[in-house]
């Protein structure tokens, strides 16, 4: 694609720990780790799937090598496994694709079966699928390999043979039989550059541009939300939310991060910014699940520290009559009325003389909350 061998030394690896959400990642070499692709002769487990080809990537000074083994037949099985996990275990970590899941589960089947002792115990793997997953979830028709290729490094495939016809091909061959392993060959060796490529784009989300300045490609509304979420304290969370908003972040996304946004700030006690940030989202979209969550968060900051336990109470009880009606478990329903028992009773408990203003807003002058009941502020 678009993106050149040298980048990667541009990738930051505590970005990479953060986004995939893996400590142990941040102390990654990628100039010594290996990228791994295999091809298989089934998508099921066990010990009648063979892994046929096993590709590998890794940088040798300003170079990138492409390795590919390939099994000629199951005779050779041995020999493959034990070169492949010599090549891992002489490695910094693994970069793979969905390779948690798959990749790595179907080698130390084999590997086992074979007597090869597997390497992956103790070595630093960077699973490319599930970061990427989130900094592109919504955005794209799907999160297959070839979809980020495309919309994040400028990379269209020509005569790409699927990898679901790479079990057929290699069985071809076996038999005798015209076959495409060429086909299979390129799809590999594809599959791995584009994981170096990844890595150095997962890299550089937080900084958001490539190292020459240019921007990154991609969602990046989805992007802000993504670094929110693994954001490592408040104040980075907070700042990130505030720029997927700003960004006209949509949908489910939206309103996750206007509840995250609320809450935050009362928690850091910024009471005025809280009220508003709770108002504003129940404004928007008063009746979903999510308002729900706003409403008793608005009752907490009405309880404490505002101190308007009866607009407290009548916003718990907002919530609690919302989620009736949106499926909340009964451990649910009964949480929301324990706090509206306990904040009519505090009422009932420090209930002074009415007062000649009694039944105001907090600051409207008014119940505040019209048809939809009280207001926050």
């Amino acid at each position: 694609g678009a993106w050149r061998r040298d980048e990667i030394d541009a990738a930051d690896p505590a970005v990479i720990a953060r986004v995939a959400r893996d400590p142990d990642l941040r102390a990654l070499d990628l100039r010594r780790a290996v990228f791994l692709d295999t091809e298989t002769s089934g998508l099921s487990g066990g010990a009648g799937v063979h892994v046929y080809m096993v590709g590998l990537g890794w940088y040798e000074q300003d170079a990138f090598v492409t390795w590919q083994s390939f099994l000629r037949h199951p005779g050779e099985e041995h020999a493959m496994l034990a070169d492949v996990a010599d090549r891992i275990r002489a490695s910094a970590g693994v970069v793979s694709f969905f390779g948690k899941a798959f990749d790595r589960h179907r080698l130390e089947d084999k590997m086992r079966i074979a007597g090869v002792e597997p390497p992956f115990e103790g070595t630093p793997h960077l699973d490319l699928y599930h970061p990427f997953r989130r900094l592109t979830l919504g955005a794209f028709a799907d999160g297959r390999l070839q979809t980020i290729e495309r919309e994040l490094l400028e990379f269209r495939r020509e005569d790409d043979l699927p990898g679901s016809l790479a079990p057929a091909a290699w069985f071809d061959y076996l038999a005798g039989r015209p076959h495409r392993l060429e086909g299979v060959f390129e799809h590999n060796h594809h599959d791995v550059l584009s994981l170096a490529a990844m890595a150095a784009y997962l890299g550089r989300v937080e900084c958001e541009t490539r190292s020459s300045g240019e921007s990154l490609a991609g969602p990046s509304c989805r992007r802000a939300v993504a670094l929110a979420e693994t954001a490592p304290d408040r104040a980075e969370e907070l700042a990130w939310i505030e720029r997927a908003l700003a960004r006209d972040v949509a949908g489910t996304d939206r309103r996750k991060m206007q509840l995250r946004r609320a809450d935050l700030l009362r928690r850091d006690k910024r009471i005025g910014d809280a009220r508003a940030a709770y108002r504003a989202a129940l404004e928007e979209c008063a009746d979903d699940r999510f308002a729900v969550e706003l409403l008793t968060g608005a009752s907490m900051l009405m309880e404490r520290p505002v101190g308007d336990i009866e607009h407290a109470r009548l916003l718990a009880q907002r919530a609690a009559d919302l989620a009736r009606g949106k499926g909340a478990t009964q451990r649910q329903l009964a949480s929301l009325q324990a706090r509206v028992d306990r904040l009519a009773l505090r009422v009932r408990e420090h209930r002074a003389p009415s007062p000649p203003d009694q039944g105001r807003d907090a600051s409207s002058g008014g119940d505040g909350g019209g048809a939809h009941g009280p207001a926050v502020s």
